[in-house]
């Protein structure tokens, strides 16, 4: 538990300071001195809270004030007692959750677990026995893990399997973040995974964050998990999340962690908030990506009646040159053979160039595109235009799709890529 204890340090409001306070570890265990904290799980889409993460503060005995994380841990590291410390958290937890399982019998139970101490005990009873004593069934319980700090990769599994055959439900925690482990959310297996704070922060506005999201979003519906994206603390991050395929969230968006939370109706309220303002968006990005069809394909058309007044294809480059002297929102452009081989060069716009990185290059005339989508999509399944997802170009490192159309030359048929950036919006332009 020990995360996200630390990372939680904000809420509290009659926290001591570690320079002057020297924690007797001994007595607040022995004192069961510590108060349980929750931060809700929201299912934004069920439009209901899924379940709670506990969390813990160490209380100095016989005050009320509250004891930092990290000197509460630091203490039981240093005194050999983090096992200990570790199981007397859990136990606060449970406690304190027994009356939200009371009141909603279907609420789930985040329960960290200090990956690091898996090493040490392995797979002992001693966790089912402080749930069985509780009256929560395992089936309400989800053990976090964090499996970057499980140095003893087998053992973790073991753990994993044993509990999961338990009735338990296990969670990957902090996913994304550091050295994240990929290959291991498949082989463990999770119920759920949990993407950091560090990839939702700012993700309505960084694109890279977006496929990295999409991408885990993929992994986890393959492997039959749940995906919960942490740390969102503003609607636009909230709105993304469900753009790209996430369905619950956890964070200050909804609610900060407390030591009196209440099943409150405005939770509810607010999902239904995030999904009618994600409804707005897909209408108005389903308007805005309309106009700029109209307009990519305005230029395209104006493009391919350019390159069909041409003799000889050796006379497509000076063609497309001259169209996008004034084409602010195009990247770049090229022909196709039917084969699929480029048969003119790349001619750029602006962009053309721009980028210094030596991965990035233009396509060569001769180069063979026949297995990318737009061509496969135009040439092997007949369609006349194939409009492209936003993706990083390899000519320039822009944001960039790609709208490919089939247009004839003496009877010979070709295609037209033309690269649109997407960090403008194109507007039709005249020839």
């Amino acid at each position: 538990m020990v995360k996200f204890w630390r990372k939680q340090l904000e809420i509290s409001t009659h926290q001591t300071n570690p320079a002057e306070t020297a924690v007797n570890i001994s007595e607040v265990i022995r004192q069961k001195s510590l108060v349980a904290y929750f931060q809700p799980i929201m299912s934004v889409t069920g439009k209901k809270i899924l379940g709670l993460e506990g969390l813990i503060r160490g209380i100095i005995p016989g005050s009320d004030q509250l004891i930092a994380p990290k000197l509460l841990f630091d203490a039981a590291l240093a005194g050999g007692l983090t096992i200990e410390l570790d199981r007397a958290c859990r136990d606060a937890v449970l406690a304190a959750f027994h009356d939200y399982h009371q009141a909603n019998p279907d609420l789930l139970l985040f329960l960290n677990l200090d990956t690091a101490i898996i090493d040490e005990v392995g797979g002992s009873n001693y966790l089912c026995d402080q749930v069985r004593r509780s009256g929560i069934s395992p089936k309400n319980i989800v053990i976090e893990i964090n499996e970057s700090k499980a140095l003893d990769t087998r053992g973790l599994s073991q753990f994993v399997t044993t509990y999961k055959n338990k009735g338990f439900l296990i969670a990957l925690d902090d996913v994304g973040a550091g050295f994240s482990n990929m290959d291991r959310i498949a082989g463990l297996k999770p119920d759920i995974v949990k993407i950091d704070r560090s990839i939702i922060q700012d993700m309505d506005r960084i694109y890279h964050k977006q496929e990295v999201f999409k991408s885990l979003v993929n992994l986890t519906n393959k492997i039959g998990a749940l995906i919960v994206a942490e740390g969102v603390e503003t609607r636009a991050e909230a709105i993304q999340v469900l753009k790209l395929g996430g369905q619950v969230i956890q964070g200050f968006y909804f609610a900060r962690p407390g030591n009196d939370f209440v099943l409150k109706a405005e939770l509810i309220v607010k999902t239904a908030e995030v999904v009618d303002a994600y409804k707005t968006l897909l209408l108005q990005e389903l308007e805005d990506y309309n106009q700029k069809c109209l307009a990519y394909t305005h230029t395209v058309n104006g493009m391919i009646k350019a390159l069909a007044v041409v003799d000889r294809p050796d006379e497509f480059d000076g063609q497309l040159h001259k169209c996008l002297v004034h084409a602010e929102a195009v990247d770049c452009a090229y022909v196709l053979d039917e084969s699929g081989i480029q048969c003119s060069d790349t001619v750029g716009a602006k962009n053309i160039g721009a980028c210094e990185k030596l991965v990035f290059h233009s396509a060569k005339m001769g180069v063979d595109h026949s297995i990318k989508n737009f061509y496969y999509n135009l040439i092997k399944r007949k369609q006349d235009t194939y409009i492209s997802e936003p993706y990083v170009s390899m000519a320039t490192g822009s944001l960039c799709i790609t709208y490919s159309r089939v247009f004839r030359l003496a009877a010979q048929k070709y295609i037209l890529c033309v690269d649109f950036l997407e960090t403008q919006q194109p507007q039709p332009i005249s020839f």
